[in-house]
């Protein structure tokens, strides 16, 4: 593993003063969390009154303060026992070279409209035959803004349509 277990409220911390022992992380940050819990940061404050101090993240911030991880260190001498199953911190970057996507391509297309000789507006459910450079035939009628179906063809220049009755 790379990094170390993010320590959040609730896990648990030794502390070596009498009396003490092992006790919870008590605050967090209170709009970061981690498993639906409050992630731990530099200076949060355990149950026992230690403070999270040392052994932080120098790489990941929560507020604007050091992210705490297993193995962080406190004000009493005791370390964070326990953190995130499945939140890993590390301290250092190793970024993936970056492969640029690929162009997408498709094959153009060609539509046509029919409108109107005399006004100059868009004729509906005109009947039509399109015929591509490959020699396929589509047939259709217009839509309501005379415009015929979208049809792939490899030579878009080359197509054909031819308005029937």
């Amino acid at each position: 593993m790379s990094g170390k277990p993010a320590a959040r409220l609730t896990d648990p911390t030794t502390c070596p003063l009498p009396g003490h022992g092992t006790n919870p992380i008590a605050s967090g940050s209170p709009d970061v969390f981690f498993n639906g819990l409050a992630a731990a940061r530099v200076s949060d404050k355990c149950t026992c009154g230690q403070a999270l101090n040392g052994g932080f993240s120098s790489t990941v911030f929560i507020n604007g303060l050091n992210a705490m991880t297993l193995d962080s260190t406190t004000s009493h001498g005791g370390v964070v026992i326990g953190g995130s199953g499945n939140v890993i911190i590390g301290s250092s970057h190793s970024p993936e070279s970056f492969i640029p996507p690929l162009p997408i391509i498709g094959q153009p297309l060609v539509e046509f409209k029919a409108v109107s000789a005399g006004n100059g507006e868009p004729i509906a459910a005109q009947d039509y035959e399109i015929e591509t450079a490959e020699g396929r035939i589509v047939k259709g009628q217009t839509n309501a803004l005379g415009m015929t179906q979208s049809v792939a063809t490899l030579q878009p220049d080359l197509a054909v349509v031819r308005w029937t009755v």
